[in-house]
C-alpha cells in the first residue's frame, strides 16, 4: 500500500470532522474565558482552519487531484477553494460573500502560521459565529460527496446512555 492509497478522501473528510469536533470542544472551554466573547481564542481558530483545510482536500482528492499537488497548495485554504471550484464543487455548495470574506480572514491566519506560534503586529481576526458556519457548511457538502457519514456526537450518544 502507497501513501495514495492510503489518504483517501474519506479518511481526509473523518479528520475534518474531527478537527471541527475538537475546536468545539476546545471552544466550550477556552471559549467561555473573558476576552473571547466574540473572538475565538487562537487554538480554536487553529483546528477549524484545519477541518476547512482537510474538507476541502478530502473534496479534491474525490476528484483525483493528486497528493503531489495537495502537498503543493500548503494550508493555503483561499487555493485549496479556487483548486475546488475549478474541480466543480460549486456544484454542490456556493460560498455566500460573507462565507469568502471569512475564509480570507482565517487563510491568511491559517497559511501564516500566526495561529500556531506568537508574532505581534496586526493581525484581522474572523467572528468566530461566522467561522463555525462557514466550517460546518463546507463538511455538510463535502462528507456525502466523499462517502463519509460522521458518527453521532459521543455526548448525545453517553447521554442516551444515562
Amino acid at each position: 500500500m502507497n501513501k495514495t492509497d492510503c489518504t483517501t478522501p474519506v479518511g481526509l473528510a473523518r479528520y475534518a470532522n474531527d478537527y471541527f469536533d475538537a475546536a468545539l470542544a476546545a471552544d466550550d472551554v477556552l471559549g467561555k474565558r473573558k476576552g473571547y466573547e466574540t473572538v475565538a481564542p487562537a487554538p480554536v481558530m487553529f483546528l477549524i482552519a484545519h477541518s476547512i483545510e482537510l474538507a476541502l482536500k478530502a473534496y479534491l482528492r474525490s476528484v483525483d487531484v493528486s497528493l503531489d499537488d495537495l502537498k503543493k497548495l500548503s494550508h493555503n485554504l483561499s487555493k485549496c477553494w479556487e483548486k475546488a471550484v475549478k474541480s466543480g464543487i460549486e456544484e454542490h455548495i456556493k460560498l455566500t460573500n460573507e462565507d469568502l470574506k471569512v475564509l480570507e480572514i482565517i487563510n491568511n491566519l491559517h497559511k501564516s502560521n500566526d495561529l500556531r506560534y506568537i508574532r505581534t503586529g496586526y493581525k484581522e481576526f474572523p467572528v468566530f459565529g461566522p467561522l463555525e458556519v462557514l466550517a460546518k457548511k463546507l463538511l455538510d457538502s463535502i462528507c456525502p460527496i466523499v462517502g463519509y457519514q460522521p458518527v453521532k456526537r459521543f455526548i448525545t450518544c453517553y447521554t442516551k446512555l444515562r
